[in-house]
């Protein structure tokens, strides 16, 4: 009896052991989880009026997307605080894949410059779209060409020359002022805000104001036209639109500071649903479609895919703060 006993305890024990062990995962646990998403158009803001050029690079992911996503995105505009209005309605959102932000580089910067309703805790990169360097431009028959004749010009005419920029804490006001602080002058100028580049461009060509700081592609039409000319270019590298303009960098400066743009969801969205926007978002932004219209629009696609661009968002974040407080805009 002692040995059917002993032989009963030890039959007990392995079946507990090899067939109710807790650590050994059933095979549906182990599945990869299915998700119907997205089973409805997705919904992406943008923090900036329409017509402008976020809204128009926010417009060049919208045509590809039943494709590749299976469900069209929605382009919604709210603007506002610098992007900041946008980013809130997006953190406050449900955590489900259908509210999405395409954002700039505005999106660090509102964490820094401004009183928001976020964290940069609040957001998951989704992809990377595009990479735009500002460049400072300024009219035709100014009395400098580059970057060492500039700082020349402002020094024996102290107080004479200004900027402009679309907005105190807006993207390009940020990348104006790093150029103009690697330079050595940002003190000795007077900045100009304005509502946009449009009207800074327009107040250059009426000799309001002495410079604008933008994107290439606002002032492609009257650098070709003789009117305007680039003082350069705040890139590593020479860009595709204007490869006669040297970089600050070529010229001397550590200007280097562009304008990532991409697509964020909130934080809080299931992993399963961010691999499927992760990979759709990788198809449209590849595709020789959008690669057309992002180069006609000045947008040339720069793609990056969800985990590098978290990462890249990130990284930005801290770059920003550290920046601000150098170039004296924040304490």
């Amino acid at each position: 009896m002692k040995l059917k006993k002993l032989l009963s305890i030890v039959l007990v024990t392995l079946f507990l052991i090899t067939g109710c062990s807790p650590s050994a995962p059933s095979t549906e646990e182990s599945a990869p989880k299915e998700v119907d998403f997205p089973n409805k158009p997705v919904e992406m803001i943008v923090g900036f009026s329409a017509g402008g050029g976020t809204h128009l690079a926010a417009e060049l992911l919208t045509p590809e997307a039943s494709e590749f996503l299976g469900q069209p995105i929605q382009i919604t505009c709210k603007p506002g605080a610098g992007g900041a209005i946008g980013a809130t309605s997006v953190a406050s959102s449900k955590a489900d894949g259908y509210t999405l932000l395409y954002a700039t580089m505005s999106l660090p910067i509102s964490l820094y410059m401004d009183t928001v309703d976020f964290g940069k805790d609040d957001f998951v990169g989704i992809a990377l779209a595009s990479d735009v360097a500002p460049v400072l431009a300024v009219k035709a028959d100014a009395p400098y060409n580059n970057a060492d004749e500039l700082i020349e010009w402002i020094r024996k005419n102290p107080g004479e020359f200004s900027w402009s920029h679309p907005g105190v804490g807006s993207t390009l006001h940020v990348l104006g002022a790093n150029i103009l602080y690697r330079m050595g002058v940002i003190n000795e100028i007077k900045e100009v805000p304005f509502a946009g580049t449009n009207e800074g461009l327009s107040a250059v060509l009426g000799g309001h104001v002495s410079s604008v700081v933008g994107f290439p592609a606002s002032f492609l039409e009257q650098v070709k036209a003789g009117e305007m000319k680039i003082i350069g270019v705040s890139s590593p590298e020479r860009i595709s639109d204007l490869p006669d303009v040297p970089t600050f960098l070529e010229q001397g400066y550590e200007a280097t500071l562009t304008s990532t743009r991409g697509v964020f969801a909130h934080s809080g969205t299931p992993k399963e649903v961010i691999k499927i926007l992760d990979e759709s978002f990788e198809k449209i932004i590849t595709s020789e479609d959008y690669a057309q219209r992002g180069d006609t629009l000045g947008e040339p696609p720069v793609y990056a895919n969800s985990e590098e661009f978290d990462k890249m968002y990130r990284e930005q974040c801290e770059m920003i703060e550290e920046l601000l407080k150098e170039i004296g805009l924040v304490e």
